[in-house]
């Protein structure tokens, strides 16, 4: 399409659009987006790069690579929004280009160009680049290791020419490169970060050093052949091949020091972090978040969108290939095995949500390059209606975003109407694009297509989410609370969001529901000040409610009622003070 050089330009200057534009300006949000940046935030102030703590608290939830970048990009940038998310991006963009040249070293570089191109304008891997989350380091690092797998082992052996390859790197090194990448992606989210893309590669060459095998002529005979990967002797001589034991070794050199060190000082966090945030997510449904053995489907269908609407067509295409004698044939099948492992192994957990295989996006966007280059290029015996069916599923969705917008902006966010008009550039990109492609200019089309999924993207979450992320008033309720009692410490009663710690910087105690834990509050530090709402104020005793007097009030975000601040009265803090203090003897 262009030369290596323009392909990279172009692919840069698209992800400093996507990733960058307007990064620092919505607030922080979930709970995880504040719970990691404060995180770093409170190891800084503890000069402690090893144990995370968060809101006072042991934090086991994830290992420390995302807490290292946030606490570089803090010391280069100061505490920002921007500051929590910039690594996110930038290892986003770096992810972009490495499945680039995946895609040209696998491929060619038309389709490498349009995997990156793909890639960079879906709205989960969108998310997880600009997000203060660990998906974007997960990623990028298991990428990394993927991409050295391919760059050693995706080319004839040196030493004999026409040799078969073996598509695994043939010096220890090598190995060892591979894995300490894979390494740090365990660095970035724990044990998934080698067990799975170990699996990848091992599930491609159990199916790439299968001797031939006899034509099938029984279904018996073909559901039986399914199986030839899993024989045990082949199965074991393909995992021995793979070098294990030094595999092991250059993950652990660079991953154990760490999780030895944080064993050392509080065993507390490995039995957190591996038993609860590992095995408990994989034998059941962690905090509620579970779904049907299709649920992944579902998932990537609204993760990869708008690229998803070609799903159709990209299978019928890929079959075709796999079924013909092309050179791409054994790229296509390692793309196929990086998707279908990753998806088997979480569609096999019990805890499910869809940042748990944005890790496949990136093999899923090779498959979709490949898909884009052979149609422009009209490599494929591909029905032109497939195309119709997919840039009309475009126009459609983008109608139905605009109504379902408008409705939620007119409930949630009233005079915010206009933020649905985003849709309307969907209507207008699949119409220009079906309109190129009637002409048979299938190049123009997707070029087309391109532009509006990365305006769409862009005005989704840069301007969007910005008007929505205006509703959130926690900003000015903090500072309306500094203003009338200078220096108060913060608890909550009844209700809780991980932002109040990242905002109002300091932990927030949260009481759940026993009044005399507020009143014990109250008597730790008389200038205590509680944030609660107007329902759960009316769950305290009466004679306990007279003695608050409300200093702050805010809407509360995306809620129908406010999030109000009370402190007690000075005879209420004595008071609990005494008992406090008789208590304590």
């Amino acid at each position: 399409m262009f030369s290596a050089n323009k392909n990279l330009g172009l692919l840069v200057a698209l992800c400093l659009i996507v990733f960058f534009t307007n990064l620092g300006g919505p607030k922080l949000w979930d709970r995880d987006e504040p719970r990691n940046a404060g995180c770093a935030i409170e190891m800084i102030e503890a000069a402690d790069w090893v144990v995370p703590r968060f809101n006072d608290e042991l934090r086991t939830h994830k290992p420390v690579m995302l807490y290292w970048l946030m606490i570089t990009a803090y010391n280069a940038f100061g505490i920002s929004e921007f500051s929590a998310r910039f690594f996110s991006a930038l290892l986003g963009m770096l992810t972009v280009l490495l499945t680039y040249d995946m895609g040209r070293r696998l491929f060619n570089a038309t389709a490498g160009l349009w995997a990156g191109v793909c890639l960079a304008t879906t709205l989960m891997f969108t998310v997880a680049s600009r997000a203060a989350t660990p998906d974007a380091p997960l990623i990028f690092f298991i990428t990394l290791g993927l991409w050295t797998y391919v760059f050693f082992s995706f080319r004839v052996d040196e030493e004999s020419e026409g040799a078969e390859r073996s598509y695994y790197p043939t010096r220890w090194w090598q190995v060892a490169l591979l894995y300490g990448a894979l390494g740090l992606a365990v660095l970035s989210k724990g044990p998934v970060g080698l067990i799975l893309p170990t699996a990848i590669m091992g599930m491609f060459l159990l199916i790439m050093r299968l001797p031939p095998a006899q034509p099938t002529t029984t279904w018996w005979e073909w559901g039986v052949s399914l199986l030839r990967p899993f024989y045990p002797i082949h199965f074991l001589k393909t995992v021995w091949f793979m070098r294990p034991i030094l595999a092991v070794v250059a993950c652990l050199g660079v991953a154990l020091p760490w999780y030895i060190w944080v064993a050392a000082r509080d065993f507390r966090w490995i039995e957190g972090f591996f038993l609860d945030h590992n095995l408990n997510r994989a034998v059941t449904s962690f905090e509620g978040h579970s779904g049907p053995p299709v649920y992944y489907l579902v998932a990537i269908c609204v993760g990869f969108f708008p690229w998803s609407v070609f799903f159709a067509p990209m299978l019928w295409d890929v079959c075709q290939q796999l079924r013909s004698s092309s050179k791409s044939k054994a790229a296509l099948i390692f793309c196929c095995c990086w998707v279908a492992v990753w998806m088997g192994a979480f569609s096999i957990a019990q805890t499910k949500l869809p940042s748990y295989i944005t890790p496949l996006y990136p093999g899923l966007a090779l498959i979709a390059g490949l898909f884009v280059s052979r149609v422009i290029e009209k490599r494929t015996e591909l029905s032109a209606r497939w195309l119709d069916f997919g840039f009309g599923l475009t126009t459609v969705v983008g109608a139905v975003l605009v109504v379902a917008l408008a409705i939620l902006a007119g409930q949630f966010m009233p005079g915010e109407e206009l933020v649905a008009l985003v849709g309307l550039l969907l209507v207008v990109g699949g119409g220009l694009a079906w309109w190129r492609k009637s002409q048979e200019n299938y190049q123009q089309a997707f070029r087309i297509f391109a532009v509006t999924s990365m305006l769409f993207i862009v005005g989704l979450f840069s301007v969007v989410a910005q008007r929505v992320s205006d509703r959130q008033e926690i900003g000015r309720l903090l500072a309306d609370i500094q203003a009338a009692e200078p220096g108060a410490r913060l608890c909550s009663f009844g209700v809780s969001e991980s932002s109040w710690v990242f905002y109002a910087r300091q932990p927030v105690k949260f009481i759940p529901e026993d009044p005399a834990d507020l009143q014990a509050e109250f008597g730790e530090a008389p200038n205590t000040v509680v944030l609660t709402t107007p329902e759960k104020l009316a769950e305290l005793p009466p004679e306990l409610r007279e003695q608050l007097t409300e200093i702050a009030q805010a809407p509360y975000f995306l809620k129908q009622y406010p999030l109000i601040a009370l402190r007690p009265t000075p005879q209420l803090a004595e008071l609990a003070a005494k008992e406090q203090a008789s208590r304590q003897r």
